[in-house]
Order: C-alpha cells, then structure tokens, then sequence
C-alpha cells in the first residue's frame, strides 16, 4: 500500500445497505431480484468494521495524544503503542482511526483525487498527513526507509544514511503529521543491529516532531513482552493502549459483552424483520462467547455468516447450530478445545 492507496480506501463511500424486507417479500421477488438482494447485503454486511466501546476510548485517546502533539513545541514528542493479542483487531482499528486523521486533516480537499499543498512558496507536493506501513520481520533501518519511500512514491535505494535523509525531507515536504509501524512485534533488539533500529524509531519520532509536530505509532502484537517497550528513552515517552477480547467473567464484562454484541447485531438484525431483538444479546450471547473467546473480529464473521445464511435459507431464527456451522479461525477452536480441558480439570 502506498499514500494513493491509502487515500483512496480512506474516501471510498461504504456500500449502501438494502432496505430490509419481509421473508413473503423477499418470496415475491424474482430469482434475479433476490440474488442482487442477497449480493449487495453480503458486500455491505462484509465490509462493516465492529468497533467496541474499548476500542472507541482507544480512538479518542490517540486523538487527545496527536492533538496534544499539535499544540506542543517541535521536538520529541510523546509516542504511542497499541498492543493486543494475534488478531484482535488492532491493525484495522488503527486503520480506521487515521482514515479519519487522513480527512480531518485535508478538509475541503479530502474530494480531490489526488490532494496537493504547498510546503513552502512557489512548491507544490503530495499531502499525505498519515504513512501507514507494516514491517517485516527484524526490519533494519535502510528496510525501514525504503518502506516509508515507497510509501510516499520515492525509489527506496541507498545507504541507511541517505535513505534516512530522504525520509527527513520527504516528511517535511508531504506534510506528515502521524506515522504508524504496524506490525512492530517483528522488531528485534537482542543484537546490535535491533538496538540501533530502536534508536532509529526514537529518532524518527524526534524528527518527525521537530519537522512537523508529528507523532509515532507503534503497533504490534503482545508489545508488552518484548524489549521495545523495555527501552528507558522509548518508555519516558511512550503511552501504551491495550486493545484485548471480552471477558465474561464477571457482571460488568457481561454487560460489556452484550453492548458489544448489540452493536454488532443491530444493523444486520433488521434483515431478520421476525427475529426476536435480543436474539444475539441474550438468547446466543454464551454460545458466541464460547465460539469466538471474545474476539470482535470472530463476532462480526459470526454475526455476519449466520445472518446471511438465514436470509439465504429464507427464516427468523438463528440457533447454537446455525451458528457452530459458521467457519471462525483455528485461534477459536484451540480456544475453546482450551476452555473445555479447563473445565474438565475443574470437574
């Protein structure tokens, strides 16, 4: 993915949802009319993200933190690291997030195919407010530039040291105002060369704060077991979010679980114009638990592919084995293998 990319995903319209219909309408319609139905749900059930209540107070944190950055005097700034565990759902949240920095920040320009601005009198450049890119494993600095260049649409040859140069310029000159290492659990420091990659990023983010009052994002999966976070600069001026799955095991993680899942289910339900309303936050609430061990992004499959099959299969009810028919991730079936060996032990 490059800037282009980036702001094009960040302006596309969401697909528009169909208006819900009867199961008796739905009958009454032609084979052609309920197949182009049944699509343009499935493209717009597919393409929601489910945003949690944590995960929006982790947006606004990072909005309070960036605007903060804005206001302070260029240098060092304070930095940020979103961790969670494999597939929580941190890399889209934090891709959702600076969508929105993206067009906050371009404004009236956000329609333009390809927005521009002046860096200085007489120049005209790219604006590219946020550079998103995913490290690769035990990426070294020269890896590091050569995938902030591409980015920004700079041929990522050379020496570490002039490829960080051009990195200097090219945030200066594109106006950036966030960037965000995705992936940073691949960051190694058990060598020289880690350690002198984790002085690279704090020195990035000094930079990036001198140049443009910007901020750094590290994010990764499980950070707080790895070195990075054991750094003494890095942690002098780093705020750590934790995005994790729901928990059910008391009554405020089961309130929250069942805000969470009304608000995964609440668009898609009323698809299902006869199904009860708290069809999924009551009645199935366990059961998805068990299925998912509290991941959002398996909610939302979950919510989704049993949805679409009943809307497929032309009824209002949705049962444990509607739902155990939906394919989630090997993580939930060793979950809930794990949950049933724990409780076996216990009995």
């Amino acid at each position: 993915m490059d800037a282009h990319d980036w702001h094009r995903q960040a302006t596309a319209p969401p697909p528009a949802w169909p208006d819900p219909v009867s199961i008796a309408e739905f009958d009454g319609w032609s084979r052609a009319g309920r197949d182009d139905y049944f699509r343009r749900l499935r493209v717009a059930m597919n393409a929601t993200v489910v945003v949690s209540k944590p995960m929006e107070a982790v947006k606004a944190h990072l909005d309070d933190i960036v605007e903060t950055n804005r206001l302070r005097p260029p240098g060092a700034m304070p930095m940020v690291a979103v961790t969670a565990p494999y597939s929580a759902g941190k890399s889209t949240l934090l891709k959702q997030w600076g969508f929105g920095v993206h067009r906050g920040v371009l404004g009236d320009r956000v329609t333009e195919q390809r927005p521009t601005w002046s860096p200085k009198p007489g120049m005209i450049a790219d604006w590219v407010p946020v550079v998103f890119v995913t490290l690769m494993a035990s990426s070294s600095i020269k890896e590091i530039n050569a995938l902030i260049l591409l980015y920004l649409g700079y041929p990522p040859e050379g020496l570490a040291r002039t490829t960080t140069t051009r990195v200097l310029h090219a945030l200066r000159m594109h106006g950036v105002q966030v960037v965000i290492l995705d992936d940073a659990h691949m960051l190694r420091s058990t060598n020289a060369k880690g350690r002198e990659v984790l002085d690279y990023v704090k020195f990035l983010n000094t930079e990036l704060g001198e140049i443009n009052n910007g901020t750094v994002i590290l994010v990764g999966a499980n950070l707080e077991s790895t070195a990075i976070l054991d750094d003494p600069q890095i942690r002098a001026r780093l705020t750590t979010m934790t995005v994790d799955a729901f928990k059910i095991s008391s009554i405020e993680n089961k309130a929250a679980w069942q805000d969470l899942l009304a608000t995964a289910s609440d668009r898609p339900l009323q698809h299902l114009p006869d199904a009860a309303p708290d069809l999924f936050t009551n009645k199935l609430a366990q059961h998805i638990w068990r299925r998912t061990q509290g991941f959002v992004g398996e909610v939302a499959k979950l919510v989704t592919g049993s949805v679409l099959d009943a809307v497929h299969d032309r009824r209002s009810h949705i049962t444990h084995d509607d739902l155990d028919a939906i394919k989630l991730s090997e993580r939930s079936i060793d979950g809930q293998l794990d949950q049933a060996k724990s409780k076996k032990r216990r009995s």
